[in-house]
């Protein structure tokens, strides 16, 4: 086996029967499909003792309870003996054969540590937005869901348990930046993701939702936003971005999935020009890749007191 695909579950068992479907439909790489369950009552864990039965390369790890989807997954992680890993939800469905795509890169760029799974959201609050992935305090384009290198994911410590559910994506995608490997986006959409948000501000669920993501920036910008210091090129980055969007009323067009320049839609200059650590080059460079947005950090711009520990 070539890659280990690790999922996390409980209680959608519509939503995770479409996500192993597409897994094993859109994939030819040789792949395990580990899928952790916190404890469902709704016919999961029959549902995967029955497929495994069928399908070999398809691994319940039955849990049992709630340990935090940190916990959960790096538990799988340690047991991962491929070259490659994955972390999906049960909530995703591979598209364009998306999983094949990033091993492929990975196996052809020794610098790439991981690939950035696009993702557009199918419903939900973000259903608007082309794709989805944030740019942090710090400048990092974050990686929702991503495949790696197992030897940089274990290297790099996992997922940090202290997220415990929010915010474990952009701590990750960090540590691999910052211990020296490069990250990439795939150009083609690789998931739809049916998000199980409430799209409505007056819900309950929708608040839960709102202070649970104001917590996680608070404990990242914590940890990281000591690292956003100095920056000039970045901030003047910044600054030029700012004064084109106000000037041509870009705020309009921002979710747009039309292309502006260099084949590239606004989001796509958004994330070029707002994170400090994709070149301006980048659509040059990329362009008759099968990726795009590299987010590589110089050895200069790496912090001395960054440490991390590895997943053992």
């Amino acid at each position: 086996m070539k890659l280990s695909v690790v999922v996390g579950t409980y209680n959608r068992l519509s939503l995770l029967k479409q996500c192993i479907t597409s897994i094993l439909e859109q994939t030819s790489t040789p792949t395990k499909i580990y899928v952790t369950d916190a404890g469902s009552d709704d016919g999961t864990i029959e549902y995967l003792n029955a497929i495994a039965s069928s399908n070999p390369q398809v691994i319940p790890i039955l849990v049992g309870e709630k340990l935090g989807q940190a916990k959960a997954y790096n538990d799988v992680f340690r047991l991962i003996d491929t070259p490659y890993v994955c972390w999906v939800s049960d909530d995703n469905v591979i598209v364009n054969q998306g999983l094949d795509t990033a091993v492929k890169i990975l196996e052809e760029k020794p610098k790439i540590g991981m690939v950035a799974l696009k993702v557009r959201d199918k419903q939900g609050p973000f259903v608007s937005a082309p794709y989805i992935g944030g740019v942090s305090v710090i400048g990092v384009l974050n990686v929702n869901q991503g495949v790696l290198r197992t030897s940089v994911l274990k290297q790099v410590g996992g997922f940090c348990e202290v997220f415990r559910d929010y915010g474990i994506d952009p701590d990750l995608t960090t540590k691999v930046l910052f211990s020296g490997h490069d990250i990439v986006y795939t150009k083609k959409m690789a998931i739809h993701h049916y998000r199980n948000w409430s799209s409505d501000p007056n819900t309950p669920e929708y608040a839960q939702m709102m202070e649970r993501q104001k917590q996680y920036k608070a404990l990242y910008a914590e940890r990281y936003s000591k690292y956003a210091k100095g920056g000039w090129f970045w901030q003047l980055k910044k600054y030029l971005w700012a004064l084109f969007r106000k000037g041509i009323g870009f705020d309009q067009h921002y979710n747009s999935d039309q292309p502006i320049f260099w084949n590239l839609i606004p989001r796509d200059w958004h994330n070029i020009m707002t994170s400090r650590y994709i070149s301006i080059t980048d659509p040059m460079t990329t362009q008759r890749k099968s990726y795009h947005l590299i987010q590589h950090c110089p050895g200069y711009l790496r912090p001395r007191s960054f440490q991390v520990e590895p997943l053992s």
